[in-house]
């Protein structure tokens, strides 16, 4: 044989083991996202821009089943307006593990808000799949045609490159008339899109493929940082939104008769602005029904305030309006302000468009300063900065084209808590305990309203279990809460009661783990590595005191020692003094917001697994004359 022939066969099967090596090396893509619950084959969207800013958005999905935990995809929503979008051309089908193609089994039209008149429009089409099991390919389209558009010759949208589970192939199409004026940014992605010509059309086509999932960790940065995404708006300036918006406030802003006698009722005899801002607050948030829209592309007009007052429901946008109409006729000035949390990034960074907010609050103008509250957010005054709402970024919309604002991080005194308890231990291990404690305000606020709500019967079945969590078997022998009636404060609760076993006796001596035990390893920053820088959102601080008395005839011979943990995010204490025979420990936990690098990850680790070894302390307590 020719020795070119054999050295060049040599070269083929040496190139085809190398390949074959490699394959058995290198698992595919699927091979790789094998254990996820499932994964996207396709995920892709097509969106036509007509010359009439009608649009046309087709929406193809190719998803494998890998376990039963997602068989709920096997349920496919299709949200829509039937005032002016259709939805067409569906269909879908189901590849079996047996490789059968099945149509789907059903589809409904549904009214999400049936019986609430106000949201009558609004639709969802529900895709029924058959036989969705692991191992089956679910492969559904559809196509969503919007009439008119909700700002007039306006045209945003937004498509996201990082998803919540692994995807083979994701496309992005845009196709839009050639002479239209539009704006295009690309965020945390390097997609350069493939652009063409086709007649009067200008086609986009931005792709990635073998795309593993975004998994956020805890002690995050904003989110907005880290996802990729690109964003489309032929927008051209912010004070456009707030003209189109204010348009909408202005056609919707009604005051009825009824509404006039309600404002008259609410601040009669109030001379404070500061009562009257807060009594047609307190009045809409005690009597109105909030039904849940998002804030989102079929529902940005609020419906008439006169309205909305009739039904005594309405969503966030629907309850603004009417606060606002109402303190107007107060002479109170208040505008609506669009909000976005802190974690979806700052709105003054992107392109125009209303999409980048989920909500809407209220912003009031008093004695030349502006308050920001959420109206549907009970137990906060309208001058206090709710923790839903700390480092959110708001949109006042007004008549003069709107302005930014950060709302500020609150410190860690706002909303500190504390508790105080004596213990007072008995020679049989037994303890009567007095605790006095103040509150978390979210928690006062959700014990509160749940309070107000209950049958006396239900509330004496939340005491009794209560009793029973603390006594253990003893006997609650004071209760006393502060603050119940109040509609702001943290609550205040002293509890007395007698508790047997709470320390362990052998023979002459008594043991007892102070200050509440040891800390459990809680379930963060647990993993070996980090991708993520680290960030703690808000300040936060607690402290609690216990003193120890000990019983008659027993003296001290161990108080474990003082533990101090800390670093540029959190900080630990616990301290213990004797004096006589009695112990005090003070303990103390605070929270910083800051941001760290994810090398810092190391140092969180360490100082959560040193917190869970170091509490796990004894106080040993000895009969006197006992060697």
């Amino acid at each position: 044989m020719d020795c070119k022939l054999l050295r060049c066969l040599f070269v083929i099967s040496t190139a085809n083991l190398s390949l074959l090596f490699a394959q058995d090396q290198f698992p595919s893509w699927e091979e790789k996202h094998s254990d996820e619950p499932f994964i996207y084959l396709v995920m892709e969207r097509t969106v036509e821009l007509n010359s009439d800013w009608s649009t046309r958005e087709t929406i193809h999905m190719v998803a494998k089943i890998q376990k039963e935990s997602a068989q709920s995809l096997g349920e496919i929503p299709i949200e829509y307006d039937e005032e002016f979008q259709k939805v067409k051309e569906i269909k879908a089908f189901i590849i079996t593990p047996e490789g059968k193609k099945l149509r789907y089994k059903s589809l409904q039209s549904l009214t999400p808000y049936a019986g609430e008149p106000l949201y009558s429009s609004n639709r969802i089409k529900v895709i029924t799949m058959p036989n969705v099991v692991p191992g089956s390919i679910i492969d559904w389209e559809a196509t969503i045609i919007t009439q008119k558009p909700i700002i007039k010759d306006a045209f945003w949208d937004l498509f996201e490159f990082s998803i919540d589970a692994p995807v083979k192939t994701l496309r992005y199409k845009l196709i839009i008339p050639r002479d239209t004026p539009i704006q295009i940014k690309s965020h945390n992605i390097d997609v350069i899109p493939q652009i063409k010509e086709e007649g009067d059309k200008i086609i986009y086509v931005w792709q990635r493929d073998f795309v593993d999932k975004f998994e956020p960790e805890e002690f995050m940065p904003p989110w907005d940082e880290f996802i990729g995404y690109v964003e489309i708006s032929t927008i051209r300036s912010w004070e456009d939104i707030a003209n189109w918006y204010w348009g909408l406030v202005n056609k919707n802003l009604k005051i009825s008769p009824a509404m006039k006698e309600k404002v008259k009722e609410l601040v009669k005899n109030k001379n404070k602005l500061r009562d009257k801002i807060q009594a047609v607050i307190n009045y809409i948030r005690d009597n109105f029904r909030y039904v849940s829209m998002s804030f989102g592309y079929n529902n940005y007009e609020p419906h008439p305030s006169d309205e909305v007052f009739d039904n005594k429901y309405g969503d966030c946008k629907d309850q603004v309006l009417l606060c606002m109409a109402m303190l107007k006729e107060a002479g109170i000035t208040a505008y609506p302000a669009l909000f976005c949390s802190e974690n979806k990034g700052n709105p003054r960074e992107k392109l125009p468009a209303p999409s980048h907010f989920d909500h809407v609050i209220l912003g009031i103008e008093s004695n030349g300063k502006m308050y920001y509250t959420d109206i549907l957010e009970k137990g906060y005054r309208f001058d206090e900065i709710s923790l839903n709402l700390e480092g959110g970024y708001v949109y006042v919309v007004n008549d003069k084209g709107g302005f930014f604002y950060q709302i500020p991080i609150l410190d860690e005194l706002t909303y500190m808590t504390y508790r105080n308890s004596t213990i007072h231990i008995k020679k049989d291990g037994s303890a009567v305990i007095e605790v006095t404690s103040l509150w978390p305000k979210d928690l006062s606020i959700y014990m509160r309203e749940n309070w107000k709500n209950m049958t006396e019967k239900q509330r004496q079945e939340v005491l009794e279990s209560l009793d029973e969590t603390y006594t253990s078997g003893g006997k609650m022998l004071e209760r006393k809460w502060e603050n119940m009636d109040s509609s702001y404060k943290q609550i205040k609760s002293y509890i007395k009661y007698e508790r047997p076993g709470w320390a362990e006796v052998a023979g002459d001596f008594i043991t007892f783990s102070p200050c509440g035990g040891a800390y459990e390893r809680r379930n963060i920053f647990v993993k070996e590595e980090r991708k993520y820088p680290i960030m703690s959102a808000s300040n936060s601080l607690s402290k609690e005191t216990w003193i120890y008395y000990v019983p008659e005839g027993f003296e001290i011979v161990h108080c474990p020692e003082g533990i101090h943990l800390k670093n540029k995010l959190a900080e630990f204490s616990r301290t213990y003094k004797v004096e006589d025979s009695k112990i005090i420990a003070v303990e103390i936990m605070r929270y910083k917001r800051v941001r760290l690098p994810a090398e810092y990850y190391k140092e969180m680790k360490n100082f959560y697994n040193k917190l869970a070894i170091l509490t796990r302390q004894k106080v040993i307590l000895k009969r006197k004359g006992v060697p």
